[in-house]
C-alpha cells in the first residue's frame, strides 16, 4: 500500500507537483497557440445606401457622397482595420450573398475549384482586393494617429 500512495521511491507530494506542471504548461501552450476566431460583421450596405438616397431626393452627388459615400465607407475601413470579414447581406436573384470587403491575408480558391471542375479559369479579384484591404487599413491607422 505505501508504494501506490508514494509513487515508488517518489513522494506523492512529488508526483501531485509534477502532474501540475504538466497540466499548467500544457494549458499555457495551448492558449498560446491556439488561432483567434474569425470575426464577421455582417451589413446591409445596398438597404442603407438606398434608404439615404430615398431620404435625400434632392442632394446632388457631391452631398451624396459627403452625406451617405464617406461615411458608410469610413464605418468599413474600421471594421475592416479591426480583422473583420465584412459581409454584405443583400442578395442577389439567386439568393447569394456578396462579399464587401476581405482581410488582407485572403486566399481566393475559385480558380482551384474552377480547375477542378474543369472550366476555363478567371481573374482572381482576390490580388485586388487584399491590396486595397492593405491601403484601408494604412490608412486608416493613419487616420487614428
Amino acid at each position: 500500500m505505501k508504494g501506490i500512495l508514494s509513487g515508488g521511491r517518489v513522494p506523492y507530494s512529488v508526483v501531485c507537483l509534477l502532474s501540475f506542471s504538466v497540466y499548467a504548461i500544457g494549458y499555457q501552450a495551448g492558449h498560446h497557440t491556439a488561432k483567434p476566431p474569425v470575426r464577421v460583421a455582417i451589413a446591409e450596405k445596398g438597404a442603407v445606401v438606398l434608404e439615404a438616397a430615398l431620404n435625400h431626393p434632392s442632394a446632388t452627388p457631391a452631398q451624396m457622397k459627403a452625406l451617405i459615400t464617406d461615411p458608410i465607407n469610413s464605418v468599413l475601413r474600421q471594421y475592416l482595420a479591426q480583422g473583420f470579414v465584412i459581409v454584405d447581406t443583400s442578395r442577389n436573384d439567386q439568393g447569394e450573398m456578396t462579399v464587401t470587403a476581405l482581410p488582407a491575408d485572403t486566399v481566393d480558391i475559385t480558380n482551384e475549384l474552377r480547375k477542378a471542375a474543369q472550366l476555363p479559369l478567371q481573374k482572381s479579384a482576390v490580388s485586388e482586393a487584399a491590396v486595397s484591404a492593405r491601403t484601408l487599413s494604412t490608412s486608416a491607422e493613419g487616420a487614428k494617429q
